[in-house]
């Protein structure tokens, strides 16, 4: 999808605040619009693609809040942290209260420049973004990662983890990008607000595909130590199932 679609960052953005990082580029997830402001943005999103596809609907930067302990950078008020997650609505659901259940596919990293607060009838934030990411190259298979990927991925304990079934089985058939496999691997493992907003943060794919290495094989250590003591193998709110 990455690959067909692209995001118009010279116009401004709807900005979707939640209080912690929930989706990343190449990821999708459900998300329910109930307050009267982000009901109206889906609305208008929805609107936008004026009789096209659902794919034509106008992006959401799904963005967090910058909270009391938060020392970086922040904008608007209340503030926000910068880095956001351009999406697009790739299913909607129109609830009979009024609420909107609205799958997000994730398509970008990005900053926040400037911010536009409610104006008029605009009930919600709108803010002009810039790529995190401006490479122009369309999603890579990376051979050399994924043979890597799929050698830890495939002893010890993590072989018999359910969850990763298909990621290993999107490396085995080279059906999906390298980059995409990795983001996969980033929401997966990256636990606790801070954790999952400073690889929301990270431009670097190489880092973050060192994180994900890093990460796995931790984790390949602390479930091989359970499963040598006897006790149900766990780690980070992980399971083999």
């Amino acid at each position: 999808m990455a690959s067909t679609i692209r995001i118009d960052f010279a116009r401004p953005i709807a900005l979707f605040p939640l209080p912690s990082v929930v989706i990343y580029p190449h990821t999708a997830d459900w998300m329910i619009a109930f307050e009267p402001r982000y009901r109206q943005l889906i609305e208008d999103c929805l609107r936008a693609r004026e009789g096209g596809s659902l794919l034509d609907a106008a992006p959401i930067a799904m963005a967090s809040y910058a909270g009391r302990g938060w020392n970086g950078p922040r904008i608007g008020e209340p503030p926000l942290r910068t880095a956001v997650c351009v999406t697009k609505i790739v299913e909607h659901r129109a609830l009979p209260d009024g609420r909107h259940q609205v799958l997000l596919h994730g398509m970008s990293r990005a900053t926040i420049e400037t911010v536009s607060e409610p104006e008029g009838r605009r009930l919600y934030r709108l803010g002009n973004l810039v790529p995190l990411d401006t490479r122009s190259h369309a999603p890579r298979r990376l051979p050399a990662l994924e043979r890597e990927l799929a050698h830890v991925l495939g002893t010890g304990e993590l072989k018999r983890m359910q969850r990763l079934d298909p990621i290993r089985e999107w490396i085995a058939r080279g059906s999906v990008p390298t980059e995409f496999v990795v983001e996969q691997l980033v929401s997966i493992l990256s636990r606790g607000d801070t954790r999952r907003y400073s690889m929301l943060a990270e431009p670097s794919s190489r880092r973050r595909s060192s994180f994900v290495l890093t990460e796995l094989s931790h984790l390949s250590s602390l479930l091989g130590g359970a499963a040598n003591r006897g006790a149900a193998p766990s780690a980070r709110g992980l399971t083999r199932n």
